[in-house]
């Protein structure tokens, strides 16, 4: 089992260097695996390419940083990058950009780990979770590069794979995947497991956007930018999926909100779906990025003073809402910050105040330059708690799904035409969030307060691209960047992997 593991390791690293397909070509061939193969072992190396959202230089950084809540401002020398993080923000990549390359070759990377399970006779439940798991990995692959691309089980490895997919069909192939399993996965409130109540979420998620992806033009694949036509039967399929996941009684929205992504969060949480787990010291992703990409070098603990959050959203929060700022118990006597968002003076453990490299005060500012900012310049963003036993190998599990996301997509379909359901209005729904969050109730909820409320709760979560091309704001002008045209609405298909499968045709405007 050690050999199949190390040569999937080895060949996951070499992603970033050459072409995906080259790496498969010479990974894993049937006939190797199949000497060393353990189906549960495969199994768990399908959960761990879900590691590839813990880091902040992969496909995290498409999802967030072309959005209106991240930046990541050139201070001096520090943080330029070739200007990286300044062209997500702008929409100004091009197709040679590495992260956009390892978002794609890792989204890959799970949709072959995931097709490996199935061929080395798993379980119905086993065979149930890989395949939720390719559709997981499908939908992320889809929603960035509006392409579906794999392989079936078996299938020569010498070849380009047989299964490339347009948004349109991509969609329908993720939608029926999970519907054929959903009852064979296991019907648990395991946060770390493909459960049942997992499968609901993805659909109702696929279901949500499913018009997005049906507008696209059939002979470039070329995506719209909306407003788009909701069909009523999807959004009654997605509140049909939000109530299964309410009716399992499995989930109840955390009266402490950082609970659910602290160091311990699997444990404390009521509200996490599905999690990449994380065992506090041993086979660590990288989920203390969290922390070290945005806080300072003088904060505790250091960082590398990195990314910031746009003082718009900021600005989204009324006084007292605990999403904004709040202390867990456990920071005091280790820090003297809070969790949340970090503005103005920043303090020591010790309550003294803390400063800069130049010994001015360490006081973060609301504005910044994306080319020429301070040391102190932006509001910081800690939203998953410092595990201050381990700093650099926390236990903090990586959360993908959430029951207020759940909620907040039940809200939202039904403002799209979908039908009430058990006395739900858009109302109950956002105030029974707003409640436990400190944050008064809501009159009226239209789609720009659902779109509102989507970035106060799920700030930093990797759905804000997402949702701003549903509502049709994601090519909007902001802080620092103009309106962008319709190409962005895509990421580009990285060309070693265009030079390597004659299946695939670049997105247009690449």
């Amino acid at each position: 089992m050690k050999k199949i593991v190390l040569i999937l390791f080895v060949s996951i690293l070499a992603f970033g260097c050459t072409s995906l397909d080259e790496e498969l070509n010479d990974s894993v061939g049937s006939d190797v695996a199949a000497a060393t193969a353990d189906t549960e072992s495969l199994l768990i190396s399908a959960y761990q390419a879900m590691r590839a959202f813990d880091t902040q230089d992969n496909i995290f950084a498409l999802q967030e940083h072309s959005s209106d809540e991240m930046a990541g401002p050139t201070r001096g020398a520090d943080w330029d990058d070739g200007g990286v993080w300044r062209n997500f923000h702008t929409h100004t990549w091009s197709s040679s950009n590495g992260f956009i390359q390892n978002a794609y070759t890792s989204m890959l990377s799970g949709i072959f780990r995931s097709t490996q399970v199935l061929e080395f006779d798993p379980t119905p439940e086993q065979a149930a979770q890989a395949r939720f798991l390719r559709a997981f990995f499908a939908f992320h692959l889809l929603d960035n590069f509006g392409i579906v691309l794999g392989r079936e089980p078996g299938e020569n490895l010498t070849e380009p794979p047989s299964i490339t997919l347009s948004r349109p069909e991509g969609i329908e192939f993720i939608i029926a995947e999970l519907e054929e399993v959903i009852n064979d996965l296991p019907d648990t409130g395991d946060q770390t497991l493909a459960s049942q109540n997992a499968a609901h979420f993805l659909l109702a998620k696929a279901y949500l956007n499913r018009a997005v992806y049906l507008a696209t033009d059939e002979g470039s694949n070329a995506a719209s930018p909306g407003p788009f036509n909701f069909d009523s039967g999807d959004m009654n399929n997605v509140i049909t999926h939000v109530d299964a996941i309410i009716n399992s009684g499995d989930y109840q929205l955390e009266t402490m909100y950082f609970d659910n992504f602290s160091p311990t969060n699997t444990d404390d949480s009521s509200e996490n779906i599905f999690v990449s787990e994380n065992d506090r010291g041993n086979n660590p992703a990288n989920t203390h990025s969290r922390w070290h990409m945005t806080l300072h070098y003088n904060n505790q603990p250091d960082g590398w003073n990195g990314f910031v959050t746009l003082a718009e959203i900021y600005d989204l929060y009324e006084d007292g809402d605990m999403r904004r700022e709040f202390t867990p118990d456990y920071f005091e006597g280790n820090t003297g910050m809070n969790a949340g968002f970090l503005l103005g003076q920043q303090f020591a453990a010790d309550g003294s105040p803390l400063e800069d490299r130049n010994g001015d005060p360490l006081a973060f500012t609301r504005d910044f330059s994306l080319t020429a900012s301070s040391e102190v310049a932006g509001i910081r963003v800690i939203k998953y708690p410092v595990d201050f036993t381990n700093t650099a190998s926390p236990g903090n599990d990586y959360v993908h799904f959430r029951y207020a996301d759940a909620l907040l997509m039940k809200a939202e379909a039904i403002l799209r035409g979908g039908s009430t359901t058990n006395g739900d209005t858009p109302e109950s729904l956002v105030n029974s969030i707003r409640s436990v969050r400190g944050a008064s109730d809501l009159g009226a909820v239209t789609l720009d307060e659902i779109l509102d409320e989507r970035a106060r709760e799920l700030y930093w979560e990797g759905w804000r691209r997402n949702d701003q091309i549903r509502f049709s704001t994601f090519l909007d002008a902001h802080y620092e960047k103009p309106a962008t045209s319709e190409t962005y609405l895509l990421f580009p298909i990285p060309p070693a992997a265009l030079s390597t499968n004659p299946n695939l045709n670049q997105n247009p405007g690449y």
